[in-house]
């Protein structure tokens, strides 16, 4: 697809020109950070390409990998540059008796379409601000102009979401998610075993009952299979829900934030425990005036705003309240690694938490680039009993991110957790760590060498009996090739590499459909 340098009048007209001069998206883009290889999108979709593999795929790992990520749509385009801006694109890499194939496919999100059809962006993204000051504020409002008078797809902000965060798979349907608007659910089909997705799908709302966004992670219960979302919307409120085998078990406004008043910049992930979720309230503030200040950003980190843990019970119903934590340091998370109820030596309820912590954050969110300042791994402890926080302490100085665990053990006290090591090169992340969260021990490293890595996805193995029993899969980036890394998380010793056809875009969040989920797909 290749945008347009001229506008399409009368849609896009003079004025639009001169926002962007006032912007100089050419030249704020040429100097971005994210003008490197890493970010270039890649416009050829393939299916079902057979894979090359070195090493052996293990007998016991069958089934389909799907990772999500932004890809800019157009040749030339009329938005800086940023690593949440872009449509939406799924990677899959499907594995069946020791073989693979690759596929690939743009998310068609009402977004997506929209603007395919204009040949341009049109909707707002997070560059509109972080930046630009009045001339961005000019250009959000040129786009609100533009819908009412019909001149683009009058798509709602939760309808305007490319849903290109992360990918989830509930109760036989597959989610394309970003925490800015609706969830967009897939229509797949399955032809003799194989996966063939083509991005195409509809927003989900559950009959109308949701009417927030959705969370890009939604926690889901082991067992069960829920998905539990909590996510902020423009005006800093709260909302919480619980989706149950496709159905809307509750939603709720958990919070209503006082207009006018700076509100958390995000509410990205959180925890799952037995009784309760439990959230952060960041030290990244957002408030629209921004754009006007002297950073010229609607983010900004306030050091005097320390960071604070929210805990409400899964069970929420009207009339519960949020019972907050006060830590004594500011802080902001993207990511968490699992939290869970335990009994102190004196009887006490505790929440102990694991995550990794930034103890800075630049307004321009920078995320995934050298500008991104490292994030530490940190334990808290949650005293229920008596409403404080009785142990608050980094246990990595080494800044790594993007954690991920044995997904069966959301909420139930683990020890390992796998953490992307973001310090060592800036941009996404150079090797993973296994590391001992009981014993606060550093197990081993993977280096990924010439590669960039997102997020060492652990799947377990069938009939595990132990934590670590199972694989880490990880995408491998470069500024020429794309390649599986299969790595046994037991031993963490690489066990087969999958060296695709061509290269994949910088980006991070994946799932795994075995062979028995696959098989339950609504199609």
């Amino acid at each position: 697809m290749s945008g347009s340098s001229t506008f399409a009048a009368p849609v896009f007209d003079e004025v639009d020109a001169r926002i962007e001069q006032e912007l100089d998206i050419p030249g704020y883009n040429q100097n971005s950070i994210y003008n490197v290889a890493g970010y270039k999108p890649v416009k050829t979709e393939l299916s079902h390409v057979p894979v090359r593999v070195t090493g052996q795929i293990p007998p016991n790992l069958n089934g389909v990998y799907l990772r999500n990520g932004t890809n800019t749509q157009f040749d030339i385009t009329h938005v800086r540059l940023h690593a949440f801006t872009g449509a939406g694109m799924l990677h899959q890499i499907q594995i069946r008796k020791g073989a693979a194939t690759y596929s690939n496919t743009f998310i068609r999100t009402p977004r997506f379409v929209a603007e395919d059809a204009a040949g341009r962006e049109i909707y707002s993204g997070i560059t509109d601000v972080t930046g630009g000051g009045r001339a961005s504020l000019e250009r959000l409002g040129r786009i609100e102009q533009k819908k009412a008078q019909g001149l683009v797809p009058n798509l709602g902000n939760l309808e305007a979401s490319p849903g290109s965060t992360s990918v989830q798979f509930h109760a036989g349907r597959i989610f394309c998610l970003q925490e800015s608007g609706y969830a967009f659910v897939l229509h797949p089909r399955v032809v003799a075993g194989r996966l063939l997705l083509d991005g195409t799908g509809h927003l989900e709302t559950w009959d109308g009952g949701w009417q927030a966004p959705f969370s890009a992670h939604p926690r889901i219960d082991p067992t069960t299979g829920d998905f539990y979302s909590l996510t902020t919307d423009r005006n800093g409120n709260l909302y919480y829900g619980q989706i149950s085998n496709d159905t809307l078990s509750c939603f709720h406004q958990i919070y209503e934030h006082p207009a006018g008043e700076p509100r958390m910049a995000w509410q990205h992930d959180y925890f799952l425990t037995e009784k309760y979720v439990v959230f952060p309230d960041i030290s990244m503030r957002f408030s629209q005036d921004g754009l006007l200040s002297q950073n010229g950003s609607c983010f900004w980190f306030d050091p005097d705003y320390k960071l604070r843990w929210g805990v409400i019970p899964r069970q929420f119903k009207k009339g519960d309240q949020i019972r907050w934590f006060q830590t004594s340091k500011p802080g902001a998370i993207w990511h968490v690694i699992n939290g869970w109820e335990e009994r102190s030596a004196d009887g006490k309820e505790r929440i102990v938490l694991y995550a990794p912590m930034f103890h800075d954050y630049p307004p321009d969110v920078a995320i995934h680039t050298p500008d991104e300042p490292p994030a530490k791994l940190n334990k808290w402890v949650l005293d229920l009993d008596a409403g404080t926080v009785s142990e608050d302490r980094v246990l990595l100085e080494h800044g790594y991110e993007r954690p991920s665990l044995n997904l069966d053990f959301v909420g139930k006290k683990n020890r390992y957790g796998y953490l992307i090591d973001e310090e060592r090169a800036g941009y996404m992340g150079k090797g993973v760590l296994k590391y001992d969260l009981l014993d606060e021990k550093e197990v081993s490293y993977v280096d990924y060498g010439e590669f960039y890595g997102g997020e060492a996805l652990f799947v377990p193995k069938s009939g595990a009996t132990e934590e670590d029993d199972g694989y880490l899969l990880e995408l491998l980036m470069s500024d020429t090739k794309a390649e599986m890394l299969i790595i046994d998380a037991k031993s963490m010793k690489e066990m087969a590499r999958l060296h695709l056809p061509q290269r994949v875009p910088f980006g991070v969040h994946a799932c795994w459909i075995d062979e028995k989920r696959l098989c339950d797909l609504v199609v």
